[in-house]
């Protein structure tokens, strides 16, 4: 349709796009025909070439917003009216918009393969930083950083704290009232934004075998203390608090408690014969242990020593242990 700097229609200013909103600021008359007066100039109101929005219009979206996201199960139709169901569009899915166009008054969104409705119920206009976001269920998140877990999409409502590292199974991205998508998963709700969670791609034993040995060894030099609120970590440790912070936090997994005798009950027992970077060795009696330390491979074990030696490498051959436990199966 095109915009006419005059009544009459007849010198064009500009071609207006099919399925855009004009606010009308009256209507005149040229020869008998009315003619709507909109911001700039006139326009035919001939009903072959534009119609009265619906009373409720505010309820709908009426520009091309590029991509929309279904906040709700809906159907995509191939006609504008919107009575052939082509497929269904599951809740959280981001679709590209091609244009808008109008039925008895309401929107539609033109997709690809064919239309939806433009009601706010059903969908939502994504958050203008959404590349910043994952828009596919990716399967299983892990947190890149200390973040939180929510019972609400908007994320008000803190349900807990979730460590560096946590690994989510996600069940559906949904999108808020306010375009932002989320990870559901397993209790609520986590930001799906990617600078706080990442894709997990789960590694073989044998990289998560090296993280595990890779941070104990940056700790040796560090001193032993028995202390309650030192012996955990991170800059002192004692020998079970040490193999806790270690795999709690190269890889997420909190050992079965914090003293020799309960991590004993970690991973499955193996023999000495058969040691791989990452086992647990222990000293003493099972159920009555007083030491244990991390293999690093090459016959060494890192281990919180005493409070004279601290963190350090020892040779097993010289300090044979009683037993090991394989946490990596």
């Amino acid at each position: 349709m095109k915009l006419y700097s005059e009544v009459g229609l007849k010198n064009v200013i500009k071609t207006i796009s099919a399925g855009s909103l004009l606010k009308t600021q009256g209507v005149e008359y040229a020869s008998g025909y009315p003619r709507f007066k909109v911001s700039g100039g006139y326009i035919t109101a001939n009903r072959s070439f534009v119609v009265q929005p619906t009373s409720n219009i505010a309820n709908y979206y009426t520009t091309n917003t590029g991509q929309i996201a279904s906040l709700t199960d809906i159907h995509v139709y191939s006609d504008v009216a919107l009575t052939k169901l082509v497929r269904t569009v599951s809740a959280g899915t981001l679709l590209k918009v091609q244009g808008i166009e109008y039925i008895s008054g309401y929107p539609r969104y033109k997709l690809a393969d064919g239309y939806i409705t433009a009601n706010k119920s059903f969908v939502v206009q994504p958050v203008s930083s959404i590349n910043n976001y994952y828009t596919s269920n990716p399967g299983e998140i892990s947190a890149s950083k200390v973040t939180h877990l929510y019972s609400d999409i908007d994320l008000t409502n803190i349900v807990k704290k979730v460590p560096a590292g946590t690994v989510y199974k996600v069940e559906k991205i949904q999108y808020s009232t306010s375009g932002y998508p989320r990870f559901k998963v397993a209790g609520g709700f986590i930001s799906a934004n990617k600078s706080i969670v990442a894709v997990y791609k789960e590694s073989s034993n044998t990289e998560k075998a090296n993280k595990v040995v890779a941070l104990a060894k940056t700790k040796i030099g560090d001193p032993y203390t028995q202390s309650a609120s030192g012996r955990l970590g991170p800059n002192s440790f004692d020998c079970s608090g040490f193999v806790y912070y270690v795999y709690k936090t190269a890889l997420g997994i909190v050992l079965p408690g914090t003293t020799t005798t309960t991590e004993e009950s970690a991973g499955k027992e193996v023999s000495l014969n058969t040691l791989k970077p990452g086992d647990l060795l222990f000293y003493g009696t099972r159920g009555n242990t007083y030491h244990v330390g991390i293999y690093e491979g090459n016959g060494i074990m890192v281990h919180a020593a005493t409070p004279e030696e601290g963190v350090k490498e020892t040779a097993i051959k010289y300090y044979e242990p009683s037993f090991a436990r394989r946490i990596l199966n």
